[in-house]
């Protein structure tokens, strides 16, 4: 727990040296359960040309109960163009998940496409989630996952979001979200 505070505090005081900072929020819509409010801050860094490497934090509290959820996730983006000016990706990443009953490590792979269009930018992408030890934390899912940027500025964007979750949990989930970058 202190390796990944003392991480997270690295990564907010060398923000200032980030390629791009995103805020986000969201409302998720979870079936046969309470409603989710979440949020997430996430720093990104280019590693090469082709890859990105990021930093997230996430919080998530349960409608009528106030139950709170963390989890601190790092991950690696590779990207290449394929068809004309859409890339494809592949988003790889290892988290920790904290709550009140629960405390477990877990991984992610996440392929999809970025189609450029103008000052937009659509997302189509698809990821499956897992913990490490999945016998002993309920952590499995599959996220289909769409989203559209539009670019403010050269420096900030806007944008908008739905995942459909389903597995160990079942959400609908609608974002919005803020990038500066730098």
């Amino acid at each position: 727990m202190k390796k990944i505070l003392a991480i997270l505090a690295m990564a907010i005081a060398g923000s200032s040296f980030a390629g791009s900072i995103t805020v986000e929020g969201g409302k998720a819509n979870t079936i046969s359960g309470n409603d989710q409010t979440q949020y997430r801050l996430t720093v990104k860094e280019k590693i090469t040309k082709e890859l990105d490497g990021d930093l997230s934090f996430s919080n998530t509290v349960t409608d009528g109960t106030g139950a709170l959820g963390t989890r601190i996730e790092g991950g690696v983006t590779g990207a290449t163009q394929q068809v004309g000016p859409v890339a494809g990706y592949v988003r790889v990443a290892v988290g920790q998940k904290f709550s009140n009953t629960t405390d477990f490590s877990y991984y992610s792979i996440e392929p999809g496409v970025l189609i450029p269009m103008g000052n937009f930018t659509g997302k189509i992408g698809y990821r499956y989630r897992s913990a490490f030890d999945s016998s002993a934390n309920g952590d499995q899912t599959n996220t289909w996952r769409a989203g559209v940027s539009y670019a403010v500025t050269k420096k900030d964007a806007v944008g908008v979001g739905y995942d459909s979750v389903r597995g160990d949990s079942t959400q609908n989930i609608v974002r919005v979200n803020y990038s500066r970058s730098f």
